[in-house]
């Protein structure tokens, strides 16, 4: 797949989310002590929650967690909807070292970390895990669980439109799960590492992914899976700010390998209310585009866009001078009701334009 197989293409992988039993860690009382490379944590702009349910209007049945097909080739809505906007204008690169790490987020240094002994399906609303080593993957099906400072070895997801989910200063590794590592409603993840399975965030409603580091996905040899470091299949009031944005996993043998760092795709619902603004898109020849912006007249809700602002974003050149192999953003339609691409660079300074594809 190394240079034909980022072709996009439609169709559909059959994916059941398996349900996942709890694993606890051996050894009561145990301590582990997190070390980081020091290295300045990125401050959150408004450190916002999304504890409570979006007024969204509801969406098709069909889940995040079903396949995700292939794309095919081809945040904060404005005051007025109708005036979408194109500015383009060059500025002063922003290095990569400005953007989230491996280093920068996560569980921050010589935080020691104790055995979770609770249950893996939290049921009690306002549960706090903090500096815990957990080593089941946690299902959440209550409002206002906090996960903080803590190390996840397995997914988390939020199931239930009441529920919600606010992760800080955290690591998740959804290790080689065919499935999300974390998803997918009411969610706010602040300064954490996620990395691991699938695709590292998978969200359809409310939520803000901010000042952290999606990346190191999971494909096994001889499998087509299709990776991203963000992904939404159809969905609303979705904020990415200040991340690192890396879909970085070779492509295999069987074609598996990464879509790009954020896809949206008009699968299962229509998308609206984006904002995506000061993200690092790293570059990878791995993928046709680093960015998938949700348009796409061929998909059942592809032309249901609007709302899709994308401000201020840096996307890496990479080797070939492009971020993708074929570009940096495509199926992005600027003249979406309340849409809008500003200040987005090269990390030379250079504008990025959109492309509709």
């Amino acid at each position: 797949m190394a240079g034909s197989r980022r072709l996009p293409r439609d169709r559909r992988i059959l994916y059941v989310l398996a349900a996942l039993t709890a694993v606890l860690a051996v050894g009561a009382g145990a301590v582990f002590f997190q070390q980081r490379t020091p290295d300045q944590k990125t401050v959150a702009a408004d450190g916002g929650d999304v504890s409570s349910p979006a007024a969204a209007s509801a969406l098709p049945s069909a889940r995040p967690g079903t396949p995700i097909p292939s794309p095919s080739v081809s945040g904060k809505p404005s005051a007025r909807p109708s005036a979408s906007a194109i500015t383009s204008a060059g500025r002063t690169p922003v290095p990569a070292a400005a953007f989230p790490t491996a280093g920068s987020t996560g569980v921050p240094d010589k935080v020691a970390l104790r055995t979770y002994k609770g249950s893996c399906t939290i049921t009690k609303a306002g549960t706090v895990i903090e500096a815990s080593d957990v080593r089941c993957s946690l299902v959440v099906k209550a409002a206002r669980v906090v996960i903080r400072k803590s190390r996840i070895t397995g997914t988390v997801k939020v199931e239930g439109d009441a529920n919600s989910l606010r992760i800080e200063d955290s690591d998740i590794n959804g290790g080689q799960a065919f499935e999300h590592t974390v998803g997918f409603e009411n969610l706010t993840v602040l300064r954490s590492d996620i990395s691991g399975g699938q695709t590292s965030v998978n969200c359809y409603r409310n939520c803000l992914i901010q000042d952290s580091y999606l990346h190191g996905q999971y494909v096994p040899e001889g499998e087509d899976w299709h990776l991203n470091a963000f992904l939404s299949n159809g969905g609303s009031d979705i904020r990415l700010i200040g991340n690192t944005l890396a879909c970085d996993r070779p492509t295999n043998s069987a074609g598996g390998g990464c879509t790009g760092n954020a896809s949206i795709f008009g699968d299962f619902a229509p998308n609206t209310n984006y904002t995506i603004e000061r993200n690092l898109f790293v570059a990878s020849q791995e993928f046709s585009y680093c960015l998938y912006g949700g348009y796409d007249a061929k998909k059942e809700f592809g032309t249901s866009v609007r709302q899709i602002v994308v401000v201020d974003n840096v996307f890496q050149r990479g080797a070939n001078g492009k971020c993708g192999s074929f570009g940096a953003v495509t199926s992005y339609d600027a003249g979406a009701s309340g849409s809008r691409w500003q200040g987005n660079a090269w990390d030379d300074g250079k504008p990025v334009p959109p492309d509709k594809g």
